[in-house]
């Protein structure tokens, strides 16, 4: 049917559709067409396909944190309809004052050190108001730290467009809990498809809030989980058209939480850092974080690696395999590789792939400055939200899988007192995730999953 069918011969030639045809057949209508019959199919599609039906979407980036200055403008520079919900102080006026100053915003990407380049786009709407934006929003990014999760989420809820798609990058730290629990109604209409993704796309940092942005790396590969999982397939279409990256799409949110990113790089690395402190005596500087990575690092996140894979592998085993296979959750080596690839110099050793690695020079070690010299922020993100909200989801499926996890213990036990918290009790290798501040974590069994099954589903 061509672009001038009329509304009424839709709904009749939609009468014997499938629903994996839908999208195809709204999209040769006219524009008016187009949203009446995405009305009248409102029950028929799926989040998915209402978003492909469009021909031009639109994208609502959340906050304006160092990856949302990235999405900011390569959303823009590549052709989609970008704009801001910002609500935090006052970043919306921030950012409308930037962008007003200087036209747009600038990627200064250096991912290809001997190739440095500029990326340019500007957004069209920035606003405090979820009426403002989440209505007309067909595609959301949240790519924020896991607590702002649910103040978004419960301003997006009533504002929230039939056809929505919600990417959420790291798919790590327990968002997905929230939205089965806060909208399990509008993902089984086919309201909403919710999607985690791993890894964070970039490793950027701002440079002049609202107008640059300093790009180190764009990973080079993601991997997506979808609810509904039947939605998994054509939303890593969407989000590898997106990004120009290629997604593996899996079934089970398990295995995203099970990668090997943020939550077995960070806590290995300042245990390995600083795991023999005396607590009180400060370092003589703050050294780079990935640069000077060091052989007792890279044993602490293998044996983390490790561990997590073996978690996997139980779960995999425990399932008979519907859950996925052993291969969907990579040792840590293999999956730095698979994220940056050409950028590493040395992929042969784990602490090659950060030591050497091009997309992960410059950043300092989470210290602050003291009388004296520097000593670990134990406030610091690196802790406040890796161990709660991520790390704690590796720990709390392996009990759910019955798995031993003796060097995530130890780096539990180890950061626990400095961060005035006790998420696990017990002996190394025996530990659980059971103490006074569990119930404070991204893990399972805060959510009420008290076994794998639950869990799964």
């Amino acid at each position: 049917m061509g672009a001038g069918a009329s509304a009424a011969d839709a709904s009749k030639a939609v009468t014997d559709a499938s629903p994996a045809d839908l999208a195809g057949f709204v999209n040769g209508l006219s524009a008016e067409d187009r949203n009446k019959v995405i009305g009248a199919l409102s029950g028929s599609m799926s989040a998915i396909d209402k978003v492909l039906a469009q021909t031009k979407k639109t994208i609502c980036v959340c906050g304006g944190g160092n990856a949302s200055h990235t999405y900011m403008s390569l959303f823009s520079n590549r052709g989609y309809t970008v704009n801001v919900f910002a609500d935090f102080g006052d970043e919306a006026e921030k950012l409308t004052k930037a962008r007003d100053e200087c036209g747009g915003l600038t990627i200064l990407d250096r991912c290809d050190p001997a190739n440095p380049k500029e990326i340019k786009g500007t957004v069209n709407k920035i606003s405090k108001d979820p009426a403002e934006i989440f209505p007309e929003s067909d595609i959301i990014f949240i790519s924020l730290p896991s607590f702002a999760f649910k103040p978004i989420l419960d301003k997006l809820k009533p504002n929230m467009k039939d056809g929505t798609v919600i990417f959420y990058l790291p798919g790590q730290g327990g968002c997905d809990f929230i939205v089965r629990k806060e909208c399990a109604e509008e993902l089984a209409s086919g309201k909403l498809s919710f999607c985690g993704a791993m890894p964070m796309p970039f490793n950027c940092r701002i440079k002049d809030y609202g107008k640059t942005v300093d790009l180190a790396a764009f990973k080079d590969m993601f991997d997506l989980a979808a609810f509904p999982g039947a939605d998994g397939p054509k939303c890593g279409q969407l989000l590898s058209d997106i990004l120009g990256k290629p997604v593996n799409v899996g079934g089970n949110m398990a295995a995203l939480h099970l990668q090997g990113a943020n939550p077995n790089i960070h806590p290995a690395r300042v245990y390995g850092l600083w795991g023999d402190w005396d607590g009180k005596t400060p370092y003589a500087e703050n050294p780079l974080f990935y640069e000077t990575w060091d052989d007792k690092s890279a044993e602490i996140a293998e044996g983390i690696s490790n561990e997590r894979c073996a978690v996997w592998r139980a779960i995999c085993d425990k399932t008979n395999g519907t859950a996925g296979k052993p291969g969907d959750v990579k040792e840590l080596k293999e999956y730095i590789f698979q994220c940056y690839g050409k950028a590493i110099a040395d992929p042969s050793t784990t602490k090659g792939v950060f030591a050497t690695n091009d997309g992960y020079k410059g950043f300092k070690c989470p210290m602050k400055e003291v009388e004296g010299g520097w000593v670990p922020d134990f406030k610091n993100r690196y802790f406040s939200e890796d161990f709660p909200d991520s790390f704690a989801i590796y720990k709390g499926l392996a009990d759910l899988a019955g798995v031993s996890t003796p060097t995530m213990d130890k780096c539990f036990l180890w950061a626990q007192p400095y961060m005035e918290k006790e998420y696990i009790t017990g002996e190394v290798g025996s530990a659980k995730l059971d103490g006074k501040d569990a119930m404070e974590t991204k893990a399972p069994q805060a959510y009420g999953y008290t076994t794998l099954e639950a869990f799964l589903g």
